[in-house]
C-alpha cells in the first residue's frame, strides 16, 4: 500500500518540477524568433537604402554623361566648321571673328608604299628592248614605285607616283608616273552636281580596264598586246584635266552609269607619239550593273581623238571593255571567277606609230600597208582558296604600220599570295606571229611583286 502511494507521489513531484524548465525553453525560442525577425528586418532596411543610393549614383552618372556628349557634339561642330574654313554665325550682339582654316593632320602625315616589281625570264629566242639591248634570260629589278597619297584637304587629295623603271638589267631611269590632285567637293557647293570629281596634273587616261593599271596591279606579268600596240608598252600617261560624273539610271535601280572626259596633251602614245601635237581629247562611258548578291557586269566605251595641226595628221582609235565578276557571300569562301576582256581598233594604219623594237625591225623596208588595225584580249581567272589564283589570256592584233601582220599569243598563269604585301606569279607565253622575230617565241616569267609601308588599293581583279 505503502509503496502504491509513493509512485504517484513521485510522478506528481516529477511533474512540478518539469513545468517551469519547460516554460522558460519556450520563452527562450519566442525571443530567438524575435529576435531573428528584427534582425531581418534591419537588413531589408539598409537594402533598400542601398539600393536608393545606387539609383542616386546611376541617375548622378547618367546624367554626367548626357552632359559630356552634349560637350563633345558641340565640339565637333565646332571642329566640323574649322575644317571648312567657315565662321560660326555671328550673335548680334556680340560679332563672331572668322575662324582661320585649320590645317588638314593628314597633309604632314602621308600614306606612303614602296612598290617593288622583280621579274626573272627565260625564253627560247632572241628578245631585245627599246635600246637593242638583250633582255632574254635574265633576272631584273623592273620598277620600283614610292607611291604617296594624302588628304590636301577637305575639299582634295593629292597623289604623288614616282618610279624608278629598268629596261636594261641594272640601269634605271626615274620619272613621275602619276602626280595629281583630285577634287572630290567645291567649297562654294554644297553638292557636286552629278557627284562630279575633277583630277588635275599627270595621270593614266581612262582608256579600256588596263592602261591604268600600274605594272605591279597587273593580272599578268605584261601588258595584252593591243595595249602595247595601241597605247604603248607600259600604257600610256599624260598631263591634263579629268572629270568624272555619274548619269541617272531611274530605270534600273540596280545599275550605275558615269562618264569620264579628259582634255589631254597630244602624243606621247604609240599610234601617236609626236609631242608638238595639239591637244587630245578622251571620252569614257562605264555601265555596272549587279545581278543578285553575287553577279555583276560592267561594260565600257573609250574613245580617243587628236584633231590635226602643226604639221602633224589626225588621230583617232577607239575601244570595247568588258568585265563580268562572281563572287559568292559567305565571309570566308575566298573564291571568285572573272572574265574579261578588251577591243581596240582604228580607222586607218598609222605608218607613224611607234612601235616596239621588235615590230620596227620586223616591217623595216616595208612599204605602209592600207586597211583598220584592230586587237583584241580576253582572259579568265578562278580563284582557288585565300592565296591561289590562276588564268589564261588570249591576245590578238595587227600592227599599227601594217594592218596585214597579225601578232597573237598565249599566256597561262599562276598567282599566290603570301600575304598582301609579298606576291608571286608563274607566267608562260607563246606567240604565233606573221613577224619572224618573235614567232613561235616560248617564254616562262618568274615574277615577284612586295610592298613596303601602307597597302595602295587592290586592282579590280583581286578578291580581299
Amino acid at each position: 500500500m505503502r509503496g502504491l502511494l509513493v509512485w504517484p507521489a513521485g510522478f506528481l513531484l516529477l511533474t512540478v518540477c518539469s513545468m517551469p524548465a519547460g516554460r522558460a525553453a519556450n520563452d527562450k525560442q519566442e525571443g530567438t524568433a524575435e529576435k531573428i525577425q528584427g534582425a531581418q528586418v534591419a537588413q531589408t532596411e539598409s537594402a533598400t537604402i542601398a539600393l536608393e543610393a545606387l539609383k542616386a549614383q546611376i541617375e548622378a552618372i547618367k546624367t554626367e554623361y548626357e552632359k559630356r556628349i552634349k560637350d563633345l557634339e558641340t565640339l565637333v561642330e565646332q571642329l566640323q566648321i574649322q575644317a571648312l574654313g567657315a565662321a560660326p554665325e555671328p550673335v548680334p550682339a556680340q560679332p563672331v571673328a572668322p575662324v582661320p582654316m585649320q590645317t588638314i593632320p593628314g597633309a604632314l602625315n602621308p600614306a606612303i608604299s614602296v612598290i617593288g616589281n622583280f621579274v626573272g625570264r627565260g625564253d627560247s629566242s632572241e628578245v631585245l628592248n627599246e635600246d637593242e639591248n638583250r633582255i632574254d634570260n635574265k633576272f631584273n629589278l623592273r620598277e620600283a614605285e614610292i607611291d604617296m597619297r594624302v588628304p590636301v584637304d577637305p575639299y582634295a587629295d593629292g597623289v604623288l607616283i614616282t618610279s624608278m623603271e629598268s629596261e636594261t638589267p641594272g640601269h634605271f631611269s626615274t620619272d613621275v608616273e602619276e602626280g595629281y590632285v583630285s577634287i572630290k567637293k567645291f567649297p562654294f557647293l554644297n553638292h557636286n552636281p552629278l557627284g562630279l570629281k575633277i583630277k588635275v596634273g599627270h595621270f593614266r587616261p581612262l582608256f579600256g580596264k588596263t592602261n591604268i593599271l600600274h605594272t605591279h596591279d597587273l593580272p599578268q606579268s605584261f601588258r595584252p598586246l593591243p595595249i602595247q600596240e595601241f597605247l604603248g608598252p607600259e600604257g600610256f600617261t599624260q598631263n591634263g584635266l579629268s572629270g568624272n560624273f555619274f548619269l541617272p539610271t531611274p530605270w534600273d535601280t540596280n545599275s550605275t552609269l558615269d562618264a569620264t572626259i579628259e582634255l589631254l596633251n597630244g602624243g606621247e602614245v604609240a599610234i601617236s607619239p609626236e609631242t608638238r601635237s595639239r591637244t587630245s581629247y578622251l571620252g569614257h562611258l562605264r555601265w555596272f550593273r549587279s545581278f543578285g548578291n553575287t553577279h555583276n557586269l560592267e561594260l565600257g566605251w573609250s574613245s580617243y581623238f587628236r584633231p590635226p595641226g602643226n604639221s602633224v595628221a589626225s588621230a583617232n582609235f577607239h575601244g570595247f571593255d568588258f568585265l563580268y565578276r562572281w563572287k559568292p557571300l559567305r565571309y570566308g569562301e575566298w573564291k571568285s571567277y572573272v572574265l574579261g576582256g578588251e577591243l581596240i581598233f582604228a580607222r586607218r594604219s598609222y605608218p607613224e606609230a611607234s612601235e616596239a623594237i621588235e615590230v620596227t625591225r620586223a616591217v623595216e623596208g616595208l612599204q605602209p600597208g592600207h586597211g583598220k588595225p584592230i586587237g583584241y584580249t580576253l582572259f579568265t581567272q578562278w580563284q582557288f582558296d585565300r592565296r591561289k589564283y590562276a588564268g589564261i589570256r588570249w591576245d590578238q592584233t595587227d600592227t599599227l604600220r601594217n594592218p596585214g601582220l597579225t601578232r597573237r599569243s598565249l599566256t597561262p598563269y599562276l598567282s599566290y599570295y603570301f600575304s598582301e604585301f609579298l606576291r608571286f606569279r608563274l607566267n608562260y607565253e607563246h606567240r604565233w606571229s606573221d613577224l619572224l622575230t618573235e614567232n613561235r617565241r616560248n617564254s616562262v616569267f618568274l615574277e615577284l611583286n612586295f610592298v613596303f609601308g601602307s597597302h595602295p588599293p587592290e586592282p579590280f581583279w583581286v578578291n580581299k
